[in-house]
C-alpha cells in the first residue's frame, strides 16, 4: 500500500551538468510518503511459537483498508485466515443495518516477500504495518499498533513460510534500496544511452543509502567508476567489492533537480557521488 506522492523538489549547490526541457512528469518514479524499512523478519522461534505469537497478535491486526478489529483468526501449519465484519445502514429510512464480511488468507508456502512499513499520514492509530506478497504477485496489507507488533507479526509469518519451503526475497542489505532498469524516455531525458543505469525506486528506511543521502529518483550510472547497465549489475558489483573485503564502494549518480529562474524551472541533471561503506566479514 502506498499513499499519493508529494511533489518533490531538490534544491542543491552543485556543478550543474545539463539541463533538458522538462518531460511528462509520470515517466519517474513516484515518490512515497510511506516508510518501508530494511528487516529481515530472523527468528529462531520454532513453528508452535510462531503460530502462538499470530493467535497473541489478533487483536492487534487489521486489514489495510478495511481497519476493523477481526472477528476470527485462526492458523496452523498451512496458512493463517482472518475475517472481521461491519455494519452497513441502507439507505431507507426503517431499513435495518445489514452485517456484512470479509476475509483474507495468508498460504505460507505461497509467501514471496515481507516488508515492514510505517504510514506517518493515516489519521488513524495503527499506523505500522507488513505486507505479504505472494509468489503469484498479489499481497495482503495488514496494520499493527506498534512496530513491536508489526515486527512479531512479519517474524512470525517468516518462520512458517520457510517451514513450508518458501523462501520470501529480501531487500538487499548491502543496498538497502529498491532499483529498476531506466525507460526510454528516463534515459533520454537525463541524456544517457539506452540500457544505461539503473533509478532508484524507493529507499529501505535505516539502511545504508538513507544513511548517506541517496535518494528516490536518483540514477546510478557507476560502481566504482565501472559503469552499470541494469539494477543486477549494482548488486553484483556491490557483493563482489565486499567480498573483496573493500572498505567501501562509490556510487556515482545523477540527481534529477531544478533550476528556478524566476516562474521558470528547468529540470537538471547533476552528478554526484556517495560512498556505501561495507561491513567486513564477521562484523
Amino acid at each position: 500500500m502506498r499513499s499519493c506522492p508529494a511533489f518533490f523538489v531538490l534544491s542543491i549547490v552543485a556543478l550543474l551538468a545539463g539541463c533538458a526541457t522538462a518531460p511528462k512528469p509520470d515517466i519517474w518514479p513516484p515518490i512515497y510518503s510511506d516508510e518501508t524499512y530494511l528487516e529481515s523478519f530472523d527468528s529462531t522461534w520454532p513453528p508452535d511459537e510462531a503460530m502462538a505469537t499470530i493467535r497473541n497478535l489478533e487483536t492487534s491486526l487489521v486489514e489495510y483498508s478495511a481497519g476493523v478489529p477481526l472477528s476470527e483468526l485462526s492458523v496452523d501449519q498451512y496458512g493463517l485466515r482472518a475475517r472481521w465484519t461491519w455494519l452497513v445502514k441502507p439507505s431507507g429510512p426503517q431499513s435495518a443495518p445489514i452485517q456484512q464480511s470479509a476475509s483474507f488468507i495468508i498460504a505460507f508456502d505461497q509467501v514471496g516477500s515481507l516488508l515492514l512499513e510505517h504510514y506517518p499520514n493515516l489519521n488513524v492509530d495503527f499506523r505500522w504495518g507488513l505486507i505479504v506478497r505472494f509468489a503469484d504477485g498479489t499481497a495482503v496489507s495488514v496494520r499493527c499498533p506498534t512496530r513491536e507488533a508489526a515486527m512479531r507479526f512479519g517474524s512470525a509469518v517468516s518462520v512458517l513460510a520457510r517451514a513450508r519451503g518458501a523462501e520470501p526475497s529480501l531487500p538487499n542489505p548491502r543496498l538497502g534500496a529498491a532499483l529498476s532498469a531506466l525507460s526510454a524516455a528516463q534515459s533520454e531525458a537525463a541524456g544517457l544511452a539506452p540500457g544505461t543505469g539503473a533509478i532508484v525506486l524507493w529507499l529501505f528506511r535505516e539502511g545504508p543509502a538513507e544513511k548517506v543521502g541517496l535518494s528516490p529518483q536518483d540514477i546510478i550510472v557507476a560502481v566504482d567508476g565501472e559503469k552499470v547497465a541494469a539494477p543486477d549489475a549494482v548488486f553484483a558489483s556491490i557483493e563482489a567489492a565486499a567480498t573483496a573485503g573493500k572498505p567501501e564502494v562509490v556510487l556515482s549518480i545523477i540527481r534529477r533537480s531544478y533550476r528556478v529562474e524566476g516562474l521558470r524551472h528547468t529540470e537538471i541533471f547533476v552528478p554526484m557521488t556517495v560512498a556505501i561503506a561495507l561491513e567486513k566479514p564477521g562484523d
